[in-house]
Order: structure tokens, then sequence, then C-alpha cells
């Protein structure tokens, strides 16, 4: 049984990161299709905002149940939006007339919902391909093929906006910062970000914009400029945003995997995004089966290839569970795909993985992988962490060095004194403050993530109850709130501790030689308990001379002269 003083332990470690094997990182995830209902919402549901809610959350649910992590949800399917948009018109599927409004956002929802079941949310924006059949319905606003027919080329069925015309590549970037300004989305996702094939029909525009380049390279420009502009505007806008898209899964032919080539067939140059630095992850379209289940082309060697060639961003395997020779081996794709060293998978789509429970494979949570070329800066841990009656509450950590906060905190738990790797249990928002903590586990563990999943510091009760107990005969004796002198534990650790008889606030204050203030360690309202507070040396303020503790009607202030423990 833990003591009371276990119940009541602060945390405030800086630096001391669970070791990596505790918590697997790897993407989970699924294209979630609303072209034509595909996958949400059911034509039954046109014009039913609480139906079409519910559907949604049970989806999210059952993603949840079966440990993913993300969700690319598909906001423009063919120039319409599944949100609220000033430049573009409501998608049909919602109320069954283009353009009219639902009476609910579907975009804010999902994301709210996702969030709080610990999945990421990727707006999953199909760029070029703006209809298909016949003409879209006047509406309001217009769709882009009636608003702008001198931008739109017909291939086969389909419309698509010529890539070449550089006021048609400017409206959709628009579009873009539009959505990404009014939505905190971790993420969009493009796709169709191409040419339909070497024979669309743009003579016209090649001859104006073209400028004697040969009308590859300069196709290749046109969606390398394109990509270039959003990334750099939309980053702008939300510097926190995740960029990157859905290749098809051949970039060039391989001796053992031939066929439809990005680069050259669709002057898709998804490989220059990544040396350039204007994509931070692809989901490569790798729609075929495994070689030894007889597969003509090899999907291991297209996953190794894509992973060799993403100049350090991260490749996430898009799976095709829809093709009947793939959907019974997807066990074995993940494994391919880890054996690859891939840094994850998203299945195509949500209604061909709901009978696939993925046991033994996605049996625990797992983090994200961190996207460190991005911010390689370790967020603050949370602060006053308390383990009591059940469950785990906390407030906000500091601001980071780069000025981060908390996006996500992930909670773990251990199994006995022999469990160094612990189970992570959950993902909560960063607006989470408390959570259950689930039964089973002899001690649980606190840790803050950023937007692109650097992971905080932590310790856990068992790491610093020896220390607190120590710490609890502080070293100021007066009656009411005391505070103990700092003491190393370990060679880089220092702890303090503290102990209030009633829920006060409480403050504490690093100043340095010349009297200013360099960091607060807690500032907020505490209940009655022992403290104690855990801080990386490496971490803090060169010259830290005393510290300021106030509580109540108190006010110490003290040297700061860490003692080495005994």
């Amino acid at each position: 049984m833990k003591s009371p003083i276990a119940a009541l332990i602060l945390f405030l470690l800086l630096g001391q990161a669970l070791p990596a094997q505790q918590a697997r990182r790897e993407l989970r995830g699924v294209w979630l299709t609303t072209l034509l209902g595909l996958d949400w919402p059911a034509a039954s549901l046109r014009g039913k905002p609480q139906e079409q809610q519910e559907a949604l959350r049970r989806k999210l649910d059952d993603l949840q149940g079966r440990n993913f992590n993300a969700v690319f949800f598909q906001v423009r399917s063919r120039g319409n939006a599944m949100y609220r948009s000033t430049l573009e018109p409501w998608a049909s599927e919602l109320t069954g007339r283009l353009g009219k409004d639902p009476g609910w956002d579907p975009l804010a929802f999902v994301i709210r919902e996702a969030h709080q079941r610990g999945m990421t949310l990727h707006a999953w924006f199909n760029v070029c391909r703006v209809w298909s059949k016949g003409q879209p319905p006047s509406s309001r606003p217009e769709h882009i093929v009636r608003a702008h027919p001198e931008w739109i080329q017909r291939y086969g069925d389909d419309l698509w906006i010529d890539a070449g015309i550089p006021a048609a590549r400017e409206y959709t970037v628009k579009v873009m910062e539009d959505l990404v300004r009014r939505y905190p989305i971790d993420g969009i996702h493009f796709d169709y970000i191409r040419y339909p094939d070497r024979d669309f029909k743009d003579a016209e525009t090649y001859e104006r914009y073209g400028g004697g380049r040969p009308k590859a390279d300069w196709r290749r420009g046109n969606i390398n400029s394109l990509v270039r502009d959003a990334y750099r505007r939309l980053t702008a806008i939300r510097p926190s945003l995740q960029v990157g898209s859905a290749p098809i899964g051949i970039y060039r032919n391989l001796p053992t995997a031939r066929g439809w080539e990005g680069r050259n067939a669709i002057f898709q140059d998804s490989r220059q995004w990544m040396k350039d630095g204007y994509h931070d992850y692809v989901v490569p379209q790798i729609y075929w089966g495994l070689k030894r289940r007889g597969s003509r082309i090899d999907f291991e060697a297209l996953v190794s290839d894509w992973k060799q060639n993403a100049s350090g961003r991260h490749v996430y395997a898009g799976i095709a569970a829809y093709k009947d020779h793939v959907h019974p081996w997807l066990h074995e794709h993940v494994d391919a795909c880890r054996d690859r060293r891939a840094d994850g998978v998203v299945f195509f789509r949500e209604e061909h993985i709901r009978d696939n429970s993925f046991a033994g494979r996605f049996d625990d949570l797992a983090l994200l992988p961190a996207m460190t070329w991005r911010d390689h800066v370790r967020p603050n841990p949370p602060l006053n962490v308390r383990f009591e009656a059940g469950t785990v509450s906390w407030e906000a950590p500091v601001r980071a060095a780069d000025g981060d906060v908390a996006s996500w905190f992930a909670l773990y738990g251990f199994s006995g004194t022999q469990d160094q790797r612990g189970t992570l249990l959950l993902v909560l928002p960063g607006e989470a403050r408390s959570a259950q903590l689930p039964a089973g586990y002899d001690r649980y563990a606190l840790t803050a993530l950023d937007a692109f999943n650097n992971e905080s510091g932590t310790a856990d009760e068992a790491a610093v109850l020896a220390q607190a107990e120590e710490l609890t005969a502080p070293s100021i004796t007066v009656p009411g709130p005391r505070i103990s002198t700092p003491q190393y534990a370990g060679d880089d650790i220092i702890l303090l501790g503290y102990e209030i008889h009633e829920a006060l606030h409480v403050r504490i204050r690093l100043m340095d030689s010349k009297g200013a203030e360099v960091m607060v360690l807690v500032d907020g309202e505490q209940e009655a308990g022992t403290h104690v507070i855990g801080m990386e040396r490496g971490r803090l303020p060169v010259d830290i001379a005393r510290y300021i503790f106030e509580a109540g009607d108190l006010r110490s202030i003290m040297d700061f002269e860490p003692a080495q423990a005994d």
C-alpha cells in the first residue's frame, strides 16, 4: 500500500526521459473518406446532424479502442468543403445539396473528438482533382469549376485544375490558408497534388508560361511551386502545422517494382519536396501485396526505397486494405513496415479495417515519432502532478525554451520494481488537467509532449519517495508552511521539498545574484500535504543565487546551495 506521502508527491523533474523502448513510436493512421460518404457520412444520414455526429463518434471510439493514433479526415474531396468556408461550397454529402449549410461544422467537431481520444487529426485535402462526372450545380459560394472555368481541364470523367496557371495555384493556396488559419488541425495532408498523366491537355498553358523549359521539367516545377508556397505560407500561419502528402507508390521504377511512376508520369517529385524541406512526411500509396503472397510488385522493396530516400523526413506506408490480395495479410504488412524502419502505417480506408483488431500488432498505445528537424527542444514536464484516489491531476508546464506549450500529455504505468519500460496507458490533449488512473499498476508517471512529439522528462512516485521522506523534515522549523534546502539526488537532479498544512497559494521563484527573477517553479493553489520538486541542473539558469518561498502569509528567502545527498 502506498504511503500518504506518495499520494501527494509533486513532480517537476526536468530532462529525466523515460527509456526510449518504454513507448513505441509509430504513426497508426487511417484515411477517413467523405467522398460519396464512402466511410462517412452515410447517405441515409444526410441532413441529420445528430445522427452524423454519433456515427463519427462511434468510428473514433472504434479506432481509439484499437490503439490508432492518427486520423486523416477528408475535408476537400472535389473542390468542396467539410468545414465552414467562405471560398468553397459545403460538400453535398452532408445534406444532399452542394453548398447547403448542414447546421454544424464537421471539421471542428472531429478535431475536438479526435483530440479527446488522444488522436492527432490531419486535414486530408484533394488538391488538383476538383470534380468528377459532369459539372457541379450552382452554389454559394460557387464551385471553382463554375467560378473559374478558364483554370479547368477535363481528363476522362474528371475535372482538374491546370497547375501551370499561376492564378489557379494561388487560389488553391488561399483555400488552404483559410483552412489552416481557422482550424487547429495538427497537419494538412495533400492528395492528388499532381497531374493526371502525361497526355493532360495543357498545350496553351505551356506555350504561355513554359518559358522554353522542357515540358516535363516545367510541369514538375509547377507542382513544386505549389508545394513550396503552401508549406511556407501555411507554417507561417500555424508554426506547429505538419505538412505531408500521399504520393503514388512508385516514385521511380525498381527492378522488383515497375509501374506508374510518380516523378515521370504525373510529375510528382515528392522526394524533391522532402529534400528541399517543404514536406514533413509522405504516405506513399504502396497499394500492392507482399511478394511472398504472390504480388508481382514488391511492397517491401518499395517501403525500403521510400525510407532510404526521405531526406530524414517521416515515411508512413499507405496500405491498400480494400484490396482482396492485401486485406488478409494486413498484420504482415505492418511487420514488413516495422522491419524496414518505416515511421508508421496508414490504411485506405476506414471501412476496410473495421473487421481487424490488429491483435498482436497494436496491443499497446504508441506515441507518434518526433519531428526533430522542425523542433528538437523538449517541453517542460507538467507541474504539480498528483496521483491520488485513483486519479492523476496536474497543471500546465512552464513554457519551454523555444516558447512551446504542451500539446499532449502521456500517462505511463509500471508493474513491479523491475519494470523499467512501463506501458503507455493514455495520451491526453494539451488542455487536459486530470484523468482516471487505469487500475493494475504499482506506480505511474506523466510526461508532456509538444506539437512535434518531443517528450519532456518525468519521474514516478517510487523514484522520489525516498528523497521525499527525507525532505519532509525541512530546514525551517516554524509552524505552518515550511520548505527544505535543495539537495542533489544523483549527479544532476536537484530536489526541493515543501509542506503545507492547508490549501494555500504557493509561489516558489529562483533569483539571480542581482535579485532578478529567472524562473518560477510553482505559482498556484496547492492542496495540503508534502510536495517535492525536481530540477535538472543542466537546464536551470546558470546564475541562481536564492530562492523565494511564498505560502499564505509566509515569505522566506534562502540561498540556493544544493547539498550532496548522503
